[in-house]
């Protein structure tokens, strides 16, 4: 089998997605906001303009996408996408030189670096025979995944890893993947998924740049004030997150060294961390921001104010579709502002807010249904107290009850919510402080900013996911109240709340802090597969714990892009289901519906999973055969389920066997350590 470097083509096709997903997460937003002049958009800056296309390109492509994937003819969707390209070439012609920002140099080289630290995140790291993804690949096996089921089925898509005979509908907030599918389409067939949805995470984090410079600008009471700056230190401050380095150094002393900085808690995501391991709930949040600017500014004509609220209703139709956990966050803090522009009786903020709500319903409503069909799990949130993991498995023997542990983990809030937040709990204490002292009604933007942080924090630490086991909710629902906080400290920058020398040393300490923090975070997420092979630290099935996960990664990518370049796109394959070494490599690089993988062949995201239950041990049984058992009936096996290749792995049971069915037949790819066979009636030649 032939040899090519990986990495360097994870570079080359990381830079060509990023460039075509433009025309998805670009180009609309720049035309549609100077077709309806949104935010006045024609009379802006070039920089405002392009940071207002990045963000409307992510707040309304994707409902746009999924409604003409899913009631549209095949091939149509292109066609909704037509007319905003030819306007944005009409405008580039009339006007190139004035579309061209200028200026903030200072937050151009920050942009610039967020796309070089992502892309070195992101790719496969080669060395020889050995190829290192991230620890990041956990959660982009799925999303690849979906993006390449999007791809070959279109929309709805089916769940890629649960295939019990026929396609099964997909349950998941699938809408940022839709425009990945694209991306990879545009392509023309020399794109990944995978190398898609590096492009798309790419762009999610310059939708978080657009959308920060976006609400100093417009929202921010000090307006165009020292814009450059503050928008440069926005950026800036992305790079800081809590105090999370210290419990892992506790950890690390221990002989435990955690793969992921986050997960010695329920965490608080540093904003890195999100922009590299969650970019479809980054996708919701600037959205859910972006439709709340064009309501918070919209213009005085009540003819352009309801094209504005129009517009608002689809970008947040979009983050229900991007993340449900994010939406239903935002959606209780526009409840809540409702409620407070009635008392206020801000009569027009209210009717735009109905207008908004009533245009995101409406192309939502198929979505929502798909998500509550059918063994659609249990109850969306369940109450809780926001958990605090270190005493709750101190204290776990002698606090029996549930109410003991809600109350424990009650009265340590403050702790738990200081080591996550670190910089930012404290400049969120000395606002509240500014605001009590200033002694003046609160402002509009008060009132807004409060109730959203407010909101956040509020969801995030009395309710938790219901239907999966990670409180995602409390993840990714805190993203609002990260936001303003981080508002707040560019606002708060200079003022002389903080120039007490107590104070001031006690925020730079916890800067400091925050940005090692972040950058180990980075470090360990990119280093730690590769020390999993060579050092004696903690080491995870799914990395493997023979020091082989290098080769073994190398050999299984071999396989599967021969695969992928060799078979149809409709090619059922089935590999180990127990969830192993195997289920990462497969999710990045197959681009191949699966019979049944995950853990309970991800049901949870779509099927019956009492279908899984009698799949799985006749799946399972084909690769771990039972000690003394007849070998099964392997082509039968296949047809029954409509399997046509097989992959095996050296970590197989039936590797060993070389009797078994891995052996006796010719394989249509195959290196040292992964094997690839073909079955069933219709055998490929």
């Amino acid at each position: 089998m032939g040899v090519s470097n990986f990495m360097l083509g994870d570079i080359a096709g990381t830079a060509a997605a990023f460039a075509l997903f433009a025309l998805f997460a670009y180009v609309p937003g720049y035309a549609l906001g100077w077709a309806l002049n949104l935010l006045d958009f024609r009379r802006r800056g070039a920089l405002a303009q392009a940071a207002l296309g990045v963000s409307l390109s992510i707040g309304i492509c994707p409902i746009l996408a999924y409604l003409a994937g899913r009631f549209a003819p095949a091939g149509a969707i292109w066609l909704v996408f037509a007319p905003f390209w030819a306007g944005f070439a009409l405008l580039l012609a009339a006007r190139f030189r004035r579309m061209i920002p200028r200026g903030y140099r200072l937050a151009k080289g920050l942009a610039a670096a967020w796309l070089a630290l992502g892309t070195a995140s992101l790719i496969d790291l080669e060395w020889g025979n050995r190829l290192y993804y991230s620890v990041i690949s956990f959660d982009y096996t799925l999303r690849v995944a979906i993006t390449s089921a999007i791809t070959r089925a279109g929309i709805p898509p089916p769940n890629p890893y649960f295939y019990p005979g026929r396609p099964v509908a997909l349950r998941y907030h699938y809408f940022w993947m839709i425009l990945c599918s694209l991306a990879q389409r545009a392509g023309g067939g020399s794109l990944s998924a995978r190398l898609a949805v590096f492009g798309g995470t790419l762009w999610c984090g310059l939708g978080l740049i657009a959308v920060l410079a976006l609400y100093l600008r417009f929202a921010d009471p000090e307006g165009p004030l020292r814009l450059e700056r503050r928008v440069g230190l926005a950026i800036a401050l992305l790079g800081v997150t809590g105090l999370d380095l210290l419990p892992n150094l506790m950890l690390m002393r221990q002989g435990v060294l955690l793969p992921e900085m986050e997960w010695w808690n329920e965490q608080v995501t540093s904003w890195v961390g999100t922009m590299l391991w969650v970019p479809h709930h980054l996708a919701a949040l600037v959205a859910c921001l972006t439709g709340f600017l064009l309501l918070w500014a919209a213009p005085a004509a009540r003819r352009d104010a309801v094209v504005a609220a129009a517009a608002a209703g689809l970008c947040f139709a979009t983050a229900v579709g991007c993340s449900v956990y994010v939406a239903f966050t935002f959606f209780v803090f526009l409840g809540v502002w409702g409620l407070i522009t009635l008392i206020r009786k801000w009569r027009r903020d209210t009717a735009l807010l109905v207008v908004a709500g009533c245009c995101a319903v409406v192309p939502l409503a198929p979505y929502v249904r798909d998500l509550l069909g059918p063994a659609s799990g249990g109850s969306f949130v369940v109450p809780t107290v926001r958990a605090f993991k270190f005493p709750d498995l101190a204290f776990a023997s002698l606090l029996t009850a549930p109410w003991q542990l809600s109350l424990l983990n009650l009265l340590l809030l403050p702790l738990n919510y200081f080591l996550e937040l670190g910089f930012f709990l404290l400049i969120g204490l000395v606002a509240w402080k500014r605001l009590r002292a200033a002694r003046r009604p609160w402002s509009r933007w008060d009132l807004a900013a409060w109730a959203m942080a407010g909101s956040s924090i509020a969801v995030c630490t009395f309710l938790r996911s219901g239907v999966i086991g990670n409180n995602d909710l409390g993840c990714r629902g805190f993203l609002p109240a990260q936001f303003i906080l981080l508002l707040w400290a560019v606002s708060l920058a200079g003022k002389p709340e903080l120039r007490g020398g107590g104070l001031r040393a006690w925020l730079a300490f916890l800067l400091v802090l925050g940005a090692a923090g972040t950058g180990y975070e980075v470090c360990l997420l990119r280093g730690y597969p590769v020390l999993s092979d060579f050092a004696a630290v903690t080491r995870y099935p799914a990395l493997g714990t023979d020091g082989q996960l290098g080769r073994r990664t190398y050999a299984a990518r071999q396989v599967y892009e021969r695969l992928r370049k060799t078979l149809p796109p409709d090619t059922l394959m089935q590999q180990n289901p127990d969830t192993d070494i195997g289920f990462i490599p497969y999710g990045l690089y197959a681009d191949r519906q699966l019979a049944a993988g995950l853990h309970g062949c991800g049901a949870v995201f779509g099927g019956d999973p009492s279908l899984c239950a009698s799949m799985y041990p006749i799946l399972n049984g084909l690769f771990d055969p039972p000690a003394a058992a007849p070998e099964p009936e392997v082509d039968a096996v296949c047809d029954q389920f409509g399997i046509r290749v097989l992959i095996a792995r050296d970590t197989d049971r039936a590797w060993a066997d070389r009797r078994s069915w891995i052996w006796n037949r010719n394989a249509l790819a195959a290196t040292s350590m992964v094997r690839a066979v073909a079955c069933g009636k219709g055998v490929i030649p």
